[in-house]
């Protein structure tokens, strides 16, 4: 009779201690990347729209204060789409601690599911129920048909201008691109003009795309030095030489950004980039790719969010009510948004509590088993 009350103590007190266990494995969260107002880490958003999306995450913040940021990730780990969406939203500590006017679009592709969050100060602006419906029409179409891109893109334009803040605006007629090789379309030389004359309004820099036949006997580096100037390039652009006969090419960045966008780090994205598409001859889609990935360099250094971020995130956001909504998909739309900040301990620390709490507790009925049996 001893022995299987000891049993039954055992049992229950390994019940008591996997259960505050099993509540400190939240779900762990990731850093914010340096764009900071979309954070791609399922990789299902195109640099292109991801770049438009940041341009404009930025300039609503610096006309308003305000930030939306769109994440997306894998799976959630197990844990519920309100549960992560809250811990992200208070971890990374969107939009500004006195005014809480941040709102975050999140993504799980694994569970199939999209999530959102505002700020209490935006609850007169954006509502729960006018959130519900700009994701229904917005984002629930193309999440639908897994075209996650054009849906986050158009859903945050939407609360952009619902926000205040501009989607589209006049384009300056500045000209960025010089094809004098004659060896790209008439669509990729309308984009990256369109490119520059968009987000250097947002950055102070352009990014000037050349193409040549021949340098007329000087070395690519002499002539890009020369054009950089007859061009006026300004101290913070940049200029990307594609010499076609020479099969070479060439950047020269303005003495006002070299501290920042470094030769390494332009080696890097030109061997990266731009190589495997010069190589196969494909100019277009090198150049295209290349000028993009300075553009997204210039953009993720246009704000300083990430260090407001860390600053708002230590300070307590006001409590939240549950309004989720269902689109008719299995996809809760919207939660309002949320809580005091909770720093979560990882899934590992806690399973390693709980493994040496089971360790310790055979342990204790091995010694206990052995005492009856020579009682």
């Amino acid at each position: 009779m001893n022995q299987k009350i000891i049993k039954i103590a055992l049992i229950a007190m390994m019940l008591s201690m996997m259960l505050p266990v099993l509540s400190w494995a939240k779900p762990a969260i990731p850093e914010p990347t340096e764009s900071f107002y979309v954070n791609d880490f399922a990789n299902v958003i195109d640099v292109k729209a991801e770049n438009y999306m940041v341009n404009y995450g930025v300039k609503l913040h610096q006309e308003t204060g305000a930030q939306v940021v769109l994440v997306t990730v894998d799976s959630t780990g197990g844990a519920s789409m309100e549960e992560y969406a809250t811990l992200l939203f208070n971890s990374w500590g969107m939009g500004s601690a006195d005014k809480n006017n941040g709102v975050l679009l999140l993504l799980s592709i694994k569970e199939n599911k999209y999530w959102a969050l505002q700020g209490d100060g935006l609850k007169s602006t954006l509502t729960d129920s006018g959130l519900s419906q700009i994701l229904s029409e917005s984002l629930e179409p193309d999440f639908a048909d897994k075209n996650y891109a054009a849906g986050a893109r158009k859903t945050y334009g939407v609360i952009i201008e619902r926000l205040g803040g501009v989607w589209k605006e006049p384009l300056g007629s500045g000209n960025y691109v010089a094809d004098n090789a004659r060896v790209l379309p008439q669509v990729t030389r309308l984009y990256l003009n369109q490119s520059s004359n968009l987000y250097k309004t947002t950055t102070g820099s352009g990014i000037y795309i050349v193409t040549v036949k021949n340098t007329g006997g000087r070395s690519l580096q002499d002539y890009t030095y020369a054009k950089f100037a007859s061009i006026r390039a300004g101290s913070k652009d940049v200029l990307l030489v594609l010499d076609i006969e020479g099969d070479n090419y060439h950047v020269l960045q303005g003495r006002n950004v070299d501290r920042t966008l470094t030769n390494e780090l332009i080696r890097g994205i030109l061997d990266k980039v731009l190589e495997p598409q010069f190589a196969g001859k494909n100019y277009a889609a090198g150049v295209t790719a290349t000028a993009n990935e300075f553009y997204s360099f210039f953009l993720a250094r246009a704000d300083h969010s990430p260090e407001i971020a860390s600053a708002a995130s230590m300070t307590a956001l006001t409590a939240a009510t549950d309004n989720s909504l269902n689109t008719g998909t299995d996809r809760p739309a919207v939660s309002a948004a949320a809580i005091s900040v909770t720093k979560p301990a990882s899934l590992s620390k806690g399973l390693t509590i709980l493994a040496l709490s089971l360790i310790f507790i055979v342990l204790i009925a091995t010694v206990v088993s052995r005492r009856n049996q020579y009682n």
